[in-house]
């Protein structure tokens, strides 16, 4: 721009979309937003000096992938969190990891393994009781998702960063991760890193999905039982 009194150009309609659909992803997924709560169309207009339109396309992107709700004429909300379908979710990401871990690790040089060794140091500094939080579910991801790269398969990328990513990290409000849980996460990442190391990928695939099961996908379950037998 010539002269700093030059109105700013407008963003494009398609950017805006993208920026409103990340800003409120990002607020669903850390938890600020939290289940329930109400989103209004008429708002984000005001914050980002837009028409209805582009706002309308990222509500339906979010309610697409299943973040929020809506109810025509009544109500635009953040989803609650399905716990059989968080579960589901869980278990399609551990057949993906599982796989992936079995086709590349045999192929995995020097270097790759050093890498892999130092995403599991990362999650290792921290306390594994807090492995629903927000930070160290990111980590998780970084960890698993490493290996599904690791295959290029575009598919598998596409379906575990474009439709399970922001669930596999949105935080679940509860209570710390049992220490014998913490415990089995914490011996079953030093194992896993022997066992890249070695290259055993059949072995790390059955250990992988043992995690999957035993810090995820079964208590998941449990607790929607749980939840369904009170309701």
């Amino acid at each position: 721009m010539d002269d700093a009194s030059d109105p700013l150009p407008l963003p494009p309609r398609e950017l805006i979309r993208d920026q409103v659909f990340a800003m409120l992803a990002e607020e669903i997924v850390s938890g600020r937003l939290l289940p329930l709560e109400e989103i209004r169309a008429q708002d984000l207009q005001a914050e980002f000096g837009v028409s209805r339109t582009p706002i309308r396309e990222a509500l339906t992107r979010l309610a697409d992938v299943g973040l929020i709700e809506v109810s025509t004429n009544r109500f635009t909300r953040v989803a609650p969190i399905d716990l059989f379908a968080q579960a589901d979710r869980v278990e399609a990401a551990a057949a993906m990891v599982g796989y992936a871990a079995l086709t590349v690790i045999p192929t995995f040089s020097d270097a790759q393994i050093a890498s892999f060794g130092v995403r599991i140091d990362q999650l290792l500094a921290f306390d594994l009781t807090l492995a629903g939080s927000r930070e160290v579910r990111g980590h998780w991801y970084g960890l698993w998702g490493s290996l599904v790269l690791a295959t290029g398969n575009r598919t598998m990328i596409e379906i575990l960063d474009g439709q399970l990513a922001l669930h596999l990290t949105r935080t679940i409000p509860r209570q710390r991760t049992p220490q014998d849980i913490a415990d089995f996460l914490r011996e079953s990442l030093e194992e896993l890193r022997g066992l890249v190391r070695q290259r055993d990928a059949s072995a790390a695939r059955t250990l992988i999905e043992e995690v999957f099961r035993r810090s995820s996908i079964d208590p998941l379950r449990e607790a929607a039982r749980a939840v369904a037998g009170t309701s």
